[in-house]
């Protein structure tokens, strides 16, 4: 689908609103962390949830931060070289129809693998931002002409 788009819809996958929504989550979790102190002495939190949370929202920011390099990075390299196809659109391209899971697909394609205490799996896949907004994209383009998706 995302070939089918006009050449100019492609180019404008909006980086500024992608770099701007990043950093409003980046500060969003900032201010959090930064909220845990006054719940901790206030009482509604105690020492290890304090250490946990700020742990957790420094790894949700750290993450927040390499994905908003990467669209930096992107939007340089498009606007420096008129690509307009993104690494991780050929990256799913070469991992379309894999039938086989081995250590290459798992480095390109998941940033991480949880198990919770429950034994349940949450897969963490990479690029699951830049993914969602193109899907969104994609959808939102669809329906203004009438495309099946």
């Amino acid at each position: 689908m995302i070939e089918r788009l006009p050449s100019q819809s492609r180019k404008a996958f909006n980086y500024e609103a992608q770099i701007a929504k990043i950093e409003e989550e980046i500060e969003r979790y900032q201010k959090l962390k930064l909220g845990l102190y006054e719940n901790f002495i206030g009482g509604v939190i105690d020492k290890s949830e304090y250490f946990e949370f700020r742990n957790s929202y420094t790894k949700i920011i750290e993450g927040k931060q390499d994905a908003l390099l990467r669209v930096k990075k992107e939007m340089k390299q498009t606007v420096t070289t008129g690509t307009t196809e993104r690494n991780w659109v050929t990256l799913f391209k070469q991992y379309e129809n894999v039938e086989e899971l081995n250590r290459r697909v798992l480095m390109s394609l998941v940033d991480r693998i949880l198990i919770h205490e429950n034994h349940a799996i949450e897969i963490v896949f990479k690029y699951r931002d830049e993914y969602q907004q193109t899907l969104e994209y994609i959808l939102g383009y669809a329906d203004e002409l009438d495309i099946a998706v």
